[in-house]
Parts: structure tokens; C-alpha cells; sequence
């Protein structure tokens, strides 16, 4: 998800954490968090069947309206989306139920010039399955 969003996007995207200096940081963008799937059936032998995977992106912005433009980019974005995946069979990426939170302050963290950062979080889902040789 996070290649379609640096394709579909002029954002910054990041995967697990920011991770640039400060001084090259850009306002919007995103931090996906991706978890590990979650199988249909756990197996003794592994894992080889169909997982559903769920994915965070939070939207960061200066301002409460970047924040909600970056959302909306991202869903549509990703909306229908099916991604491609070496040797899995996958669906289209659905934005889980429910509207995201207003955009809140971080009162942790301030932009390089000390203003306001405001998030919100998205949450979408993919389900795949193993592509099984004919």
C-alpha cells in the first residue's frame, strides 16, 4: 500500500516511522503501519493458506484540512485497489467501516518550526490467497 500511495501521491510516505531529518520532513504525508496477517486457519506447518492483513495510515498534516485532504487522497488512492503480490492472489484493498476521527494535535511532536502537527488515521484491509499451480 505504501508504493501505491507514493505512486498515486506528491506526499511523503513513511513505513513504521519517520525516519528522514527534520529539515527534509514535508508536510502532509504519511506513515503507514502494516501487521503482520492474519491467516484463516493456522497451520502446524506454516501458513500457506488465505490471510487478511490490515494496514494503518495516518495522515499528518499542519493544518486539520491537510490532514483531511491527505485522507481523502489516500482512499482514493487505494480505493478498489488490488495489489500485486509475488505468488498470492489478492483482493481489493477496502477501507475498514466507519469515518476516521477529527484530526487531533500530536502533543508530542512539532513541526521544524515549532507548530502544530495534526493526524488522523485510516484503516484499511486486504485479503489474499496462495496462488495454487495449475
Amino acid at each position: 500500500m505504501a508504493a501505491m500511495l507514493r505512486d498515486g501521491t506528491a506526499f511523503q510516505v513513511h513505513e513504521g516511522d519517520v525516519n528522514v531529518p527534520d529539515s527534509e520532513l514535508t508536510f502532509p504525508h504519511y506513515v503507514v503501519w502494516g501487521a503482520p496477517g492474519n491467516p484463516a486457519v493456522e497451520r502446524l506447518a506454516g501458513d500457506g493458506g488465505e490471510v487478511w492483513t490490515r494496514t494503518q495510515i495516518t495522515c499528518v498534516g499542519l493544518t486539520p484540512l491537510d490532514v483531511l485532504g491527505a485522507a481523502d487522497r489516500a482512499r482514493r488512492v487505494l480505493h478498489r485497489k488490488r495489489p500485486t503480490i509475488l505468488g498470492r492472489r489478492c483482493g481489493d484493498i477496502e477501507q475498514e467501516p466507519g469515518a476516521p476521527g477529527p484530526p487531533a494535535v500530536d502533543p508530542n511532536v512539532k513541526s521544524p518550526d515549532g507548530r502544530r502537527i495534526y493526524f488522523t488515521a485510516l484503516f484499511f484491509t486486504l485479503h489474499s490467497s496462495p496462488v495454487r499451480p495449475t
